[in-house]
């Protein structure tokens, strides 16, 4: 008896990036979804922070199950970072139209 097993993709999980920049600046990411490791996420942030000559702390990519509940962590960090004094810059940034540009 052969058993056969459907292939099902990876669920995504949705994120968004962020990280500290000098003079009290934050950085935050649009929200995407994606599949991708948070390693390969932090990277590619920072990466984008550097070619754009944005100085940063160590980028963090916080994650949720779906759309909703990531836009309202978000939006949580927002209200947050900005009610302690810090300017937040958000970037329209996502892995994917990252990618598109090179």
């Amino acid at each position: 008896m052969s058993v056969a097993v459907a292939a099902t993709p990876a669920a995504a999980d949705w994120r968004y990036c962020l990280a500290r920049g000098p003079a009290r600046t934050v950085y935050l990411s649009a929200p995407f979804p994606t599949v991708a490791a948070m390693p390969t996420l932090d990277a590619a942030f920072g990466r984008m922070l550097d070619r754009t000559q944005r100085p940063h702390d160590p980028v963090q990519c916080p994650r949720a199950d779906d759309a909703a509940s990531l836009r309202a962590m978000r939006l949580t960090a927002l209200r947050y970072n900005r009610q302690d004094g810090e300017t937040v810059v958000e970037l329209d940034w996502t892995p994917d139209r990252d990618a598109a540009k090179r």
